[in-house]
């Protein structure tokens, strides 16, 4: 169907706030992603609009496109209609803002924005669009390449075969980017070694695989009874990720390929890996390599802190419970080392929302924060708050926002961008102006 024009940004020129774009150079326009790719590139095209009711035409350069910055409507996307036993929408507690229970499942957020999608309701229609739209990276949710396992975590039929479709986008010359939600007794064990086996066949078009461990909540009443992989269980997992990880390197000139979200390597008392085995960090939203690479930036931070002096004022860190742990293990050596003398304290606030089972600092709420604060007594000091806790608005999952939590604390609350020794947050904790 055309597509909407909500309001010209730039040089209006031949487009009108309300206009429909129809097609472009005789190819229907069916939503955003045709309007913009169709009018890439140089020379002219023609470009067919409804308005009022009529159709116009025009031939028009499509610097000029590009000039009139066009606002389109939101993209109506297409839904999830899979029901997997792990799925996070269904463990959300109740009276969260609506847009949180939204499933989508859609190739082109994949595009987009990395969201990840199941590829189980494509087309073979979509996958051509796929294809001819160049459209790569793709980030696929896989968690088995076995039929009847599929079937059980995603608690349904399965209409197509996913490997299949993986090796029809790898040689379109798709990259993607797989993620596999380990639940322990579903698709662990051998289902786990075909799965992995099967997207090592697509390298280097298949580019990384991430293994994240099933994340559960307090709000799981009527749904499958699951667990989290063990502390066993998850040091199993580290040798078979650092053996498939040598031979990955080898076969590939130094990429490891399979890697294991962090939280992984903090339930097994085990060694994050250095920087270089996570191939450029291709999979940080799954939190894969996000403490290896926090390291790093902290380290830089601290030694430009360190040629200038120690701050009067440390702030509260604030995190999780694994970021705690993690906070603990690697980053308090790291700044004995690096800023003698200087010791942040650090807020573990447990997660009354999700519950205390979720450690993730991303999952943290702002009224889970002024507790924590207030119960651990940190008075006037600056609250750090990790940044993946907020979302594009600034929001806590609680609608809550840092200066609500500011206001509730009387003390100044900031999200950090990378660490909490960044410049910015620094000043803001010494008292200098808002960053």
């Amino acid at each position: 169907m055309p597509v909407r024009i909500l309001r010209v940004e730039g040089s209006s020129g031949f487009f009108r706030a309300g206009d429909e774009i129809v097609s472009i150079d005789g190819r229907p326009v069916a939503d955003q992603l045709d309007a913009i790719f169709f009018a890439s590139g140089e020379g002219r095209a023609s470009v067919a609009v409804k308005r009022a009711g009529r159709t116009r035409s025009r031939t028009i350069a499509l610097s000029a496109l590009a000039r009139a910055r066009l606002v389109f409507e939101e993209m109506r996307f297409i839904r999830c209609r899979s029901r997997c036993v792990f799925c996070f929408m269904d463990q959300m507690p109740p009276g969260m803002r609506p847009s949180l229970y939204e499933k989508d499942d859609d190739y082109r957020l994949s595009f987009l924005y990395g969201n990840f999608v199941t590829l189980n309701d494509v087309t073979d229609g979509d996958l051509r669009r796929v294809a001819s739209l160049g459209l790569s990276p793709l980030y696929v949710s896989v968690h088995a390449v076995d039929r009847r396992v599929r079937e059980r975590l995603f608690g349904r039929p399965m209409k197509r075969d996913v490997a299949k479709d993986l090796r029809r986008l790898a040689r379109a010359g798709v990259t993607i980017h797989a993620q596999i939600v380990l639940v322990p007794g579903v698709n662990d064990g051998r289902s786990l070694d075909r799965t992995v086996a099967a997207l090592g066949a697509l390298y280097p078009r298949c580019r990384s695989v991430a293994v994240v461990p099933v994340g559960l909540t307090a709000h799981r009443a009527g749904l499958p009874r699951l667990r989290r992989p063990t502390a066993a269980e998850s040091r199993a997992l580290v040798r078979w990720a650092e053996r498939l990880g040598d031979r990955y390197r080898r076969i590939t000139g130094g990429e490891s390929f399979v890697h294991l979200a962090d939280e992984i390597y903090l339930a097994a008392g085990r060694a994050l890996p250095p920087a270089e085995r996570y191939d450029g960090y291709p999979q940080l939203s799954n939190g894969v390599g996000m403490g290896r690479l926090f390291l790093e930036e902290l380290r830089l931070d601290a030694s430009r802190i360190a040629g200038r002096g120690l701050p009067e004022r440390a702030p509260v860190v604030v995190t999780g419970d694994l970021g705690a742990r993690f906070m603990r293990r690697y980053a308090a050596p790291l700044l004995a080392r690096e800023l003698p003398g200087f010791l942040p304290r650090i807020l573990r606030v447990s997660n009354e929302l999700f519950g205390r089972g979720v450690g993730v600092s991303g999952l943290l709420s702002g009224r889970d924060i002024i507790r924590a604060a207030k119960r651990a007594r940190t008075g006037a000091r600056c609250l750090v708050v990790p940044p993946n806790a907020l979302d594009h608005a600034g929001r806590f999952l609680d609608d809550l926002r840092p200066e609500d939590v500011a206001r509730a604390l009387r003390a100044p609350v900031i999200a950090a961008r990378r660490t909490f020794l960044e410049p910015r947050v620094i000043r803001r904790c010494q008292g200098g102006k808002r960053a």
